[in-house]
């Protein structure tokens, strides 16, 4: 297994709009994504986080655009932008090119691009997109960012995308361009392809115990070095993880389980799937993730954002 000593902890947005399922939630205003992310860089987190839907279970607003609204704050802070992941399928890779080059310049060159299938047909049906080509999509679609990041008067003839000599300018700030992460939760043959086509791996810990997360990074591992790839270089991530804590263990369990019961459809708080309980106890399971050596692990307040960033980086980080 590769180990990260260094894990860096971050703060995902609040893009879904999520409740406890008898008070409707409330939608994030640029006011509260600026006070999250000055909490985040002065309370020792180092990334911020989103995930991408258009339709889903509960309302879910324009991932991108959050990243936006905070982009001059990742520069004072130092924060890496990650989303964990955007649907890139969904998107003509043209469009893409333009929105995280623009992105990675707003943000002083402090983008991470998180890129994914797609995971639910509801947003391929949306916009006229076979869901069962999301795939395919993926895997034409990642080297024409590389391409358009990169070069200029780019053409490219392909079986979902075709073009005649594009420029989109200006590249990214970072070069030869922003490190493209992608996702896998656990199979074979997803991880399989994030070493053949990316930089670095997202996991959910939505859907992965840190147990789990260490058990797909040795597959990923095995991957990588078949290509001649060093997984030493190769950093993995996971996000998606709801937390909350507070100095009463049942109090926190009282104010989260709520609403990361109707947000998931479950609730615990022994595996690390969720990080919610008192100050040890949230140490104790951080430190399981930590011990997997994950590079970035995102966090994503179940409740009081502001307050709970501020909590974990008092009562808890330091402490892991």
């Amino acid at each position: 297994m590769t180990t990260n000593q260094g894990t860096q902890f971050g703060i995902h947005l609040p893009v879904r709009v999520i409740s406890d399922g008898q008070t409707p939630g409330v939608p994030a205003r640029a006011k509260l994504l600026d006070e999250m992310a000055v909490a985040a860089g002065e309370s020792g987190f180092r990334s911020l986080w989103i995930t991408d839907h258009l339709l889903y279970l509960d309302p879910w607003m324009d991932a991108v655009l959050f990243l936006a609204s905070v982009a001059g704050r990742a520069e004072e802070y130092g924060l890496k932008l990650i989303p964990g992941v955007l649907a890139l399928p969904l998107r003509h890779p043209v469009v893409m090119a333009q929105t995280l080059a623009t992105l990675d310049i707003l943000s002083g060159g402090n983008l991470v691009i998180g890129v994914g299938e797609g995971s639910t047909a509801k947003d391929f049906d949306a916009v006229g997109l076979p869901f069962e080509e999301r795939r395919r999509r993926l895997n034409e679609a990642v080297p024409l960012l590389r391409r358009l990041f990169t070069e200029e008067h780019v053409t490219h003839q392909g079986n979902h995308y075709s073009f005649e000599d594009i420029s989109v300018l200006p590249h990214p700030m970072q070069q030869p361009h922003p490190p493209i992460w992608m996702s896998s939760w656990s199979s074979e043959i997803g991880l399989r392809r994030v070493a053949r086509l990316a930089d670095g791996w997202v996991a959910s810990g939505w859907h992965s115990t840190p147990e789990e997360y260490g058990a797909s990074r040795r597959i990923l591992d095995r991957e990588l070095i078949a290509r001649g790839k060093d997984p030493a270089n190769f950093p993995g991530s996971a996000d998606t993880i709801y937390v909350y804590t507070d100095e009463s263990d049942k109090r926190a369990v009282e104010v989260a389980e709520p609403i990361i019961r109707h947000t998931t459809n479950a609730f615990e708080n022994t595996t690390g799937h969720y990080i919610v309980g008192d100050y040890q106890r949230c140490r104790e399971l951080l430190g399981m993730w930590k011990e997997q050596g994950p590079a970035h692990v995102g966090l994503w307040p179940a409740a009081a954002p502001v307050e709970q960033i501020r909590k974990f980086g008092e009562h808890v980080l330091g402490y892991v």
